[in-house]
C-alpha cells in the first residue's frame, strides 16, 4: 500500500470506530440532560460541572463550556453536581 491509501484507510477506520463509540453512548448511556430545563444537552458548563442545553449557556459565556463527549452519556450527573 502506499502513504497515501494507509493515511485514508487509517482516517476511515478511524471516523468509524468514533461513529461507533458515539452510537453506543448514546444507545446505552443516553443524551446527558440540562441540569437547568431537562431538555437534550450539548455542552457540559466547566465551572458548574453541568450539562447544560442550547437555551442555558452558563453567565461566563461559551469559554466556559464545552462539548458533550461519548463518555459524558455514562456520567451521573445528579452525583456528579454533588461532589463539586
Amino acid at each position: 500500500m502506499t502513504d497515501g491509501r494507509l493515511s485514508r484507510a487509517k482516517t476511515r477506520i478511524g471516523d468509524r470506530l468514533e461513529g461507533l463509540r458515539w452510537w453506543v453512548a448514546l444507545r446505552v448511556g443516553g443524551a446527558p440532560r440540562c441540569a437547568e430545563c431537562g431538555d437534550e444537552a450539548a455542552w457540559i458548563a466547566e465551572a458548574e460541572a453541568e450539562p447544560r442545553c442550547f437555551k442555558h449557556i452558563p453567565s461566563e459565556g461559551m469559554d466556559a463550556i464545552r462539548d458533550v463527549e461519548p463518555e459524558d452519556c455514562f456520567t451521573d450527573w445528579d452525583e456528579a453536581s454533588a461532589d463539586a
